[in-house]
């Protein structure tokens, strides 16, 4: 099996082994600069899997940063750029206090004693003295913006601070994508927000530091051909994902847009809004937008770490120990519930028959009536089915009946964008477990079974009736560790999917088509359900219908649940 390089724990022992070994040693001739480079590496490998990781860490930023130099980008706008002339995003001076749109990596002036204290005797976290530093952490570990973590220019006086990030783009070379604005409070630099440096991306509502409550809509102006923008609400300084949507497509013309985010019991009582945009030339981030809200008191506070499940055919809520709270009523009324997601505060589920559930169903989170989101062909069930960010949902068919060893990937269609059905004639080839979107709302990925073996297979919605395409959502992932059984895509967009190796579980990412193995379940199941959530924490489900929950950094536990449960979802 494959080793995971980042746990936590072997890290932080490295860490300490490593600085007590470096407190004795004097680096001689260009031996420093070795080191200093090997450490200049590894940070580029970070990743943020909780935020007392980030803040306990000693993070090197190495930045260059370009000043006076123009940089030209071309959108379809054809708008040019140049940094260090952009009207509208200077950050005014702080007033006296803690700054109210403080953001990143604190929102109050406690929590900024804490760290100091720490800082002055023992230089903990010198990153967030930095206003470069704080940025770069920012941008691609809390927003997760990959590969936004080139300092393009930056703007610094004594209380303020302008930092413009990019990223190497396919086309055009180094792009500028965001300016993050921070103030200085005492000793550490604290974001206030962020702007595109091109203009065009803007958020107009809610204005930053208002109030809001769910569900909550949040537009902006209107810009270019052909564009779309992911709009998304964060805590505001740990990178867990409150909820996401997608905007419909908008520009030649369009007035504004708009995107509606759903959530329920936010961890604290602050907030980020954030709209990015993707480049159409190579799908990274094109643009990004951000601001502090505050959450309706009457709302916020920690949620309990519960889920859903399905027992019994019924959709059932469980407390974070696996203790049943009750069903959620009215996913009985359309027959037997195979399948549950939790999707912005609602519940997508399949219901029919046992064998051949036959329609696809949404309802709000504590019940009541459903909602028909799509029914299969005559002959044909449901099972597996992901709904993406904007709402737009796949799912496979498998023939029952006369049709068994028949199948179907479908897209349905919406407004301006066609759908798809691809045929998969015999089995093999299958689709095992649940299809998935990528963060585009483009591309799917799903485990496609070959025959003994299989791969991860990457479609587009748009276009393509092959059941088996080239392309391989994880490139470097050997399929012959273990047979793959169910796939989830994070709310940062990474890939995960569990498997069986024949002796145990595993749990993987994937990043960059390189897998790395997350967990292991020290139970040699086949993984049926998986569910991830923005800190990394896992739900999976096994065919005999064991539970475990996970947190980084620690063995998945195995919850004691009564009659278990097929299928399990934050």
């Amino acid at each position: 099996p494959m080793s995971d390089d980042r746990d936590p724990v072997i890290e932080q022992q490295l860490r300490d082994a490593l600085r007590a070994t470096a407190d004795t040693v004097q680096p001689g001739g260009d031996g420093l600069m070795r080191i200093q480079q090997r450490v200049g590496a590894r940070t580029g490998r970070q990743r943020w899997l909780r935020p007392v990781l980030v803040l306990g860490s000693v993070i090197v930023v190495a930045a260059v940063a370009v000043g006076g130099v123009a940089i030209a980008r071309h959108n379809n706008n054809n708008a040019q750029v140049r940094v260090g002339d952009q009207t509208g995003t200077s950050t005014p001076a702080p007033a006296e206090g803690f700054p109210a749109q403080g953001i990143f990596p604190f929102t109050n002036a406690k929590d900024e004693a804490d760290w100091q204290q720490g800082f002055v005797s023992g230089g903990h976290s010198p990153w967030i003295s930095d206003p470069e530093g704080v940025a770069t952490s920012w941008v691609p570990y809390y927003l997760k913006a990959k590969n936004v973590d080139q300092v393009i220019d930056k703007q610094v006086t004594a209380t303020t601070a302008d930092v413009t990030l990019g990223r190497n783009a396919s086309e055009g070379g180094l792009q500028p994508v965001v300016v993050v604005h921070l103030v200085k409070f005492d000793k550490a630099w604290i974001v206030t927000g962020a702007s595109d440096p091109h203009n065009l991306l803007t958020i107009s509502t809610p204005t930053a530091g208002s109030t809001v409550s769910s569900p909550l809509t949040v537009t902006g102006p209107g810009f270019g051909v052909d564009e779309v923008a992911k709009v998304e609400l964060r805590d505001a300084t740990t990178p867990t994902l409150i909820s996401s949507a997608s905007t419909d497509g908008f520009g030649n013309g369009t007035q504004q847009w708009s995107a509606t985010l759903s959530y329920a019991n936010p961890p604290s009582t602050a907030g980020v809004v954030v709209a990015m945009t993707l480049s159409a030339a190579d799908g990274g981030v094109a643009q990004i937008a951000a601001e502090k809200v505050g959450f309706d008191q009457a709302t916020t506070g920690t949620t309990s770490g519960g889920f859903y499940g399905v027992q019994g055919g019924v959709i059932e809520r469980f407390a974070a120990d696996g203790t049943p709270q009750g069903p959620v009523t009215g996913s009985e009324s359309h027959g037997t519930v195979a399948e549950v997601h939790e999707v912005a505060g609602s519940l997508y589920y399949t219901a029919g028959t046992t064998k051949c559930p036959s329609s696809l169903y949404s309802m709000a989170a504590d019940g009541g009536n459903s909602t028909t989101v799509a029914n299969a062909d005559a002959g044909f069930g449901i099972t597996g089915f992901d709904v993406g960010a904007s709402g737009r949902v796949v799912y496979f068919e498998s023939g029952c009946g006369s049709d068994a060893g028949k199948g179907k990937l479908v897209v349905p269609g919406i407004p301006h964008r066609p759908g798809i059905a691809i045929p998969f004639a015999s089995e093999p080839p299958v689709i095992e477990g649940d299809p998935v979107w990528e963060a585009d709302g483009v591309h799917v990925d799903a485990f496609v079974r070959t025959g003994m073996q299989g791969y991860l297979a990457r479609y587009d919605s748009t276009s393509g009736d092959n059941p088996t395409p080239t392309a391989n959502a994880c490139s470097q992932y050997d399929p012959a560790t273990q047979l793959t059984g169910a796939l989830a895509t994070a709310p940062d967009g990474t890939l995960w999917f569990a498997g069986q190796t024949g002796s145990s579980m595993q749990v993987l990412s994937c990043n960059a088509g390189q897998p790395n193995v997350e967990y292991t379940v020290p139970v040699n199941g086949s993984p049926t359900s998986l569910a991830v959530d923005g800190s990394g924490d896992i739900l999976l489900t096994d065919s005999d219908g064991k539970v475990f929950i996970g947190s980084p950094g620690e063995v998945p536990r195995e919850l004691s649940i009564v009659g278990g449960a097929s299928s399990a979802t934050w």
